[in-house]
């Protein structure tokens, strides 16, 4: 099983009441894609210790394409865990619609392999889905919930953010990547915010069939921003409560990108720009990016990296559709890019 890193701390569970129902409060949902060890760890933690409302959670597998890998095995013949396998890698948000097709509660969670829960998640999740009700937050009832982070030792991980901008994009550029996308929110009370990660979202499923679920145009990244923003659209408000806390071991804004993962964000902020702003802010982004995609092409060239460059060149005709307002071409020229790196069958 795993650990959560000693510095990853969580508050007492309180006392939750006797149960009475037998329905799940929240079904778990988690996308795995060649992180097979990550994702039974996971499922273990989820299931094996001795959770209050240790029956009132149903965990849903759903593999994105994945080589075959014995804990598949393991997964499938565990008579807790509803396990399904898609043909193809069609992304993240695509997974998880494919997995709240198979939910029954009235609450989904949606984890990455790669979060570590601390003792008494569980229990404080479910009591935070009892807790929330019908709460409204400025007249909205509540339709999302993120929750408090933890980097591998111990320290705040970022997970609340304002929705994009053109400027706040280019100010962004001023910030390391840890901290580019999002803010620190105030106070120890759960509170509205604009958008929460959704590497540990909390949606509510009469809110996520509202806004028709995850949208597949983005392939990695910003589906949950946008999932976030058609909420509020539709009158349902996210909030973040920092009283529930896991550790994500791996988040993206952590590692070094490659050139095929900067192809995935970039396309993915390309298409939150085309369906949410104005065109001008469309344009400015899409040439800051072929920009970019240029110069690293020409470094790539020099350096004799053909393929890097070559990827390069791939985003560069994905901003080109972009400003042709063809979105489908540019999602064909990011496919390229996956095929070419594994990421997606022929």
């Amino acid at each position: 099983m795993a650990v959560l890193p000693a510095a990853v701390r969580c508050r007492p569970v309180r006392h939750l009441g006797r149960l009475t129902a037998t329905t799940p409060l929240v079904s778990v949902v988690i996308v795995n894609y060649r992180r097979w060890e990550e994702t039974a760890a996971l499922v273990d933690q989820l299931l094996a210790a001795p959770h209050i409302y240790r029956d009132r959670i149903e965990v849903i597998v759903i593999d994105n394409a994945s080589p075959n890998d014995p804990c598949e095995d393991w997964l499938r013949g565990n008579d807790r865990v509803t396990f399904r396998r898609l043909p193809e890698n069609h992304g993240f948000g695509a997974g998880v619609n494919a997995g709240v097709r198979l939910a029954k509660a009235p609450w989904v969670l949606v984890l990455n392999p790669d979060v570590i829960l601390c003792a008494g998640f569980v229990d404080l999740l479910c009591a935070a889905t009892l807790d929330i009700g019908e709460d409204a937050s400025q007249g909205k009832p509540v339709g999302i919930v993120g929750f408090q982070l933890r980097n591998r030792d111990g320290s705040r991980q970022l997970s609340t953010g304002l929705f994009p901008s053109l400027t706040r994009m280019v100010a962004g550029l001023l910030r390391p990547r840890q901290t580019r996308k999002y803010f620190v929110p105030f106070g120890t009370d759960r509170q509205r915010v604009p958008w929460v990660t959704g590497s540990c979202m909390l949606i509510r499923s009469a809110c996520f069939s509202a806004v028709d679920g995850f949208d597949e145009d983005y392939f990695l990244y910003y589906e949950d921003v946008d999932l976030c923003r058609r909420a509020e659209e539709h009158g349902w408000a996210a909030c973040y409560d920092p009283a529930v806390e896991a550790g994500q071991l791996d988040p993206l804004q952590n590692r070094p990108l490659t050139a095929t993962m900067r192809a995935v964000t970039r396309h993915a902020s390309l298409v939150y720009f085309h369906k949410h702003l104005p065109g001008w802010q469309v344009r400015g982004l899409a040439r800051i990016i072929l920009a970019e995609a240029w110069m690293r092409e020409g470094l790539a060239r020099l350096r004799g990296r053909t393929e890097e460059a070559w990827t390069c060149r791939q985003m560069r005709r994905a901003c080109r559709a972009i400003l042709e307002r063809r979105l489908d071409a540019a999602r064909s020229h990011l496919e390229a890019v996956l095929v070419r790196a594994g990421m997606r069958a022929v």
